[in-house]
């Protein structure tokens, strides 16, 4: 029995050989990596229109509010920019390393810090919110009038809560069933609001974003797993999310970096910025104004993205 396995052993590695090369030595199908980072020039539908410096020490996280005014935190400090980046005002508080940020429409800026939320007012004044748990780690908020999502990795759960703090309800709510419940195998974790009190979210451990009603119901979901342009690559992706007025999605990758806009329905739409734009394995944080503009934070710079002029 053995000499008869070691054949059968011996005969599927000479077939492998014979089906991976040609006569001449190279593999019949290779394996071209370099393309998943090619993009169809047609696929794109922006085109960079500059770049502002960033003042912030250690700028991590970017979110626009409904003046357009733009918010940049890192470390324990943050900076509101008016138009071409000029600092209006700087903000900081006194501990909790930043790990998101959002703005709400009344101008209330929220900082993910550790396990913890500080809601910054428009005087600059923080405060310090009581901890979501000792193991929360808090990777993603959204706001609207209402309502603050945040997302927590490490119990893997979306948070509501009100603007003063206090829990609304959460996200799968407590018993629902296991195929409501979010993956998340890394610290990549994003959420951005939507119309009519919605929010959509990533379920990144299944590729996978999601549309729920104010209340947390479930009102849509898609998947794009894969590795060319109109899926998203590998695992706990995409790794930041923003949302057009229009209602289309902007998603930003890790592994593959890219930032894409999706139709709420899965369809993509056009790529935003193509890998060859972003050195590196790791995903941007973006955000959006009202005009359709879509700003990248990558490292020290804003790098800002306007929609290609349409032809007549």
């Amino acid at each position: 029995m053995r000499g008869f396995c070691q054949g059968l052993l011996r005969g599927a590695v000479l077939v492998g050989l014979t089906l991976g090369l040609s006569g001449c030595g190279e593999p019949l199908f290779p394996y071209r990596e370099e393309a998943f980072y090619e993009v169809d020039p047609r696929l794109i539908g922006y085109v960079e229109q500059g770049a502002w410096p960033v003042s912030v020490p250690l700028p991590a996280f970017v979110a626009i509010g409904a003046d357009d005014r733009v918010v940049v935190a890192g470390g324990t400090q943050g900076a509101v920019l008016g138009p071409q980046g000029v600092v209006q005002r700087t903000f900081a508080w006194p501990e909790g390393v930043a790990s998101a940020v959002t703005v709400a429409p009344d101008g209330t800026i929220f900082v993910g810090a550790g396990n913890r939320v500080v809601a910054i007012d428009r005087a600059s004044q923080a405060m310090t919110w009581e901890a979501l748990g000792e193991q929360a780690q808090i990777t993603g908020l959204a706001a609207d009038s209402n309502q603050l999502w945040v997302c927590d990795a490490a119990q893997r759960l979306v948070w509501r809560l009100d603007h003063e703090g206090r829990l609304l309800g959460r996200v799968p709510a407590p018993g629902a069933p296991q195929e409501q419940s979010f993956v998340v195998p890394s610290p990549v974790f994003a959420v951005a609001a939507a119309t009519q009190g919605s929010f959509w979210v990533v379920n990144p451990g299944r590729t996978q974003l999601q549309r729920h009603a104010a209340d947390g119901r479930l009102l849509a979901a898609w998947s794009s797993p894969g590795m060319l342009t109109p899926a998203f690559a590998g695992c706990c992706n995409p790794a930041y999310l923003a949302v057009l007025a229009n209602g289309d999605l902007v998603t930003s990758e890790k592994k593959i970096s890219r930032v894409k806009i999706y139709a709420p329905d899965g369809i993509l739409r056009c790529v935003v910025v193509p890998p060859a734009a972003l050195a590196g394995e790791e995903a941007r944080p973006v955000a959006v104004d009202q005009a359709g503009r879509v700003f990248v934070l990558d490292g020290t710079r804003l790098r800002i993205f306007e929609p290609k002029a349409t032809k007549h």
